[in-house]
């Protein structure tokens, strides 16, 4: 059995050569207002660190495959100064070209299977719920679906942060760029704030 077991972790490293051994990283953002870009309104700080290279990859996650796979994280820091909790969803985040086209994040889930396999959706069987938990270390799923932004709610008077993901530019140049929040949603009132959305190519 030892054997058998010492086979397949040979043969897992062997396909995921760079997932085996993925480490957690602690990682703590600045306050908003100390990232270039940031909008403050409705006494609401919102603030993004877009990473373009691996350098500023590796200050969230252990792997080197995100700038492979053209996948770049957005780290997104929200300050609530109200008196009211505010929820954001990232289904309702969107990164705006300078075309003006609206590209929608993608799932962690699928960030993790376009780093570990080669093939599209329609080749696997399994449902991609219980499949991503199949393509990297326990450490690795755990770490991007705590960190993936997600669903994220917001004390009065707290903070959190999140990471979005969006296809790298093929320059990795961010140049007339923008982050649109078409909603982030007052929780006491039951209705959204005014919509937020601040430049990122100025973000270094």
């Amino acid at each position: 059995m030892k054997r058998a077991a010492v086979i397949l972790t040979f043969l897992f490293c062997l396909e995921f050569p760079l997932l085996a051994g993925y480490k957690i990283k602690e990682f703590r953002p600045r306050p908003a207002k100390e990232y270039p870009a940031y909008q403050d309104f409705q006494k609401v700080v919102i603030a993004a660190s877009p990473r373009v290279d691996q350098a500023g990859v590796a200050e969230i996650f252990d792997t080197e495959k995100l700038i492979e796979k053209q996948i770049m994280p957005v780290v997104v820091v929200i300050e609530n100064h109200n008196d009211f909790a505010i929820r954001l969803n990232q289904d309702d985040i969107f990164l705006v070209q300078k075309d003006g086209e609206q590209v929608s994040p993608m799932p962690f889930d699928e960030v993790l299977l376009r780093m570990t396999k080669q093939k599209g959706w329609s080749t696997y069987s399994a449902p991609k719920e219980i499949l991503y938990k199949k393509v990297g270390s326990r450490d690795m799923v755990e770490d991007f679906e705590h960190k993936a932004f997600g669903e994220r709610m917001i004390e009065p008077n707290g903070s959190d942060y999140g990471v979005l993901f969006f296809p790298l530019p093929s320059d990795g140049s961010l140049a007339g760029t923008r982050l649109y929040f078409s909603r982030v949603y007052n929780m006491t009132l039951k209705e959204p704030l005014v919509f937020f959305e601040f430049e990122l190519g100025k973000a270094k």
